[in-house]
């Protein structure tokens, strides 16, 4: 009896101590993987002498050269923009026109107004097959991505102001005197003896001098005088779904085949 009393006890010991010194594996370990990123990166290049523009006449054209460089790494989507501006020496802004196509047009060459022209200014465009004009916003689309390294070529060439511009609408206005000493051109106003006063139909009796001038009806100055500004945006943005979404507003401009990414 004592034997077998002797081995339940030992038998039980024997299992207090498996269970007292159960444990279990635990290890941390760490590893370090190193990225790095490449960049975005684009140029728009022109070439233009600001002095081809002195003096600007109609049908003139002026070289100007533009282009988009993709310098970084990864494929971009392009969009270029003209905008152009016009303004009175010496005063205000009088035609501001956004996101121009090609085309030039006026409603009448001969009023000497503007604001319902759409430009007198032709942007001559080479390798326009590359591109889509989106009436929407107004920009132009490069169609496909532009890789890594790649121009889009010579997009827009030279600029020409359209032949029959409207440079204003002018009026005659004839002045006689009846000094009879002519008075000095410049010396235009109301007392008959030793100014120039305006007249109209024939030649007042007693005039013994007259002179015509020819000047620009007041609010009908078309473009003359004045100074214009083309600007040219150009928006590049990276080849993903949710990118251009983000910057155009849109994934789907029609006449384009972008390969993006998600």
């Amino acid at each position: 009896m004592k034997n077998k009393k002797l081995v339940a006890i030992t038998g039980l010991t024997a299992v207090a101590v498996v269970g007292g010194s159960l444990a279990y594996f635990n290890q941390t370990m760490t590893v370090e993987n190193p990225f790095d990123t490449n960049k975005y990166a684009s140029e728009l290049v022109e070439t233009f002498n600001p002095t081809d523009g002195d003096n600007w006449q109609p049908g003139e054209t002026v070289n100007k050269d533009i282009q988009v460089e993709n310098t970084g790494d990864y494929d971009v989507i392009v969009r270029v923009k003209f905008d152009e501006t016009w303004t009175r020496k010496g005063g205000d802004a009088y035609v501001i026109k956004e996101g121009l196509n090609n085309t030039a047009s006026q409603e009448n060459a001969n009023d000497g107004l503007t604001e319902r022209d759409y430009s007198v200014v032709a942007k001559n465009l080479v390798n326009d097959d590359k591109w889509i004009y989106n009436l929407n916003d107004g920009y132009y689309y490069y169609k496909t991505n532009l890789a890594k390294g790649e121009n889009t070529d010579k997009f827009l060439d030279s600029v020409t102001l359209l032949e029959n511009a409207d440079m204003g609408r002018y009026e005659e206005i004839k002045y006689y005197t009846i000094a009879d000493v002519k008075p000095d051109n410049t010396n235009i106003g109301d007392d008959e003896s030793t100014q120039w006063v305006k007249y109209t139909g024939e030649v007042p009796t007693g005039a013994k001098h007259t002179r015509t001038v020819t000047q620009i009806v007041k609010g009908a100055e078309g473009y003359a005088d004045s100074d214009y500004k083309l600007t040219i945006t150009a928006q590049t943005v990276q080849a993903t779904s949710s990118a251009v979404q983000d910057a155009f507003g849109t994934t789907n401009i029609a006449g384009t085949s972008w390969s993006l990414d998600q």
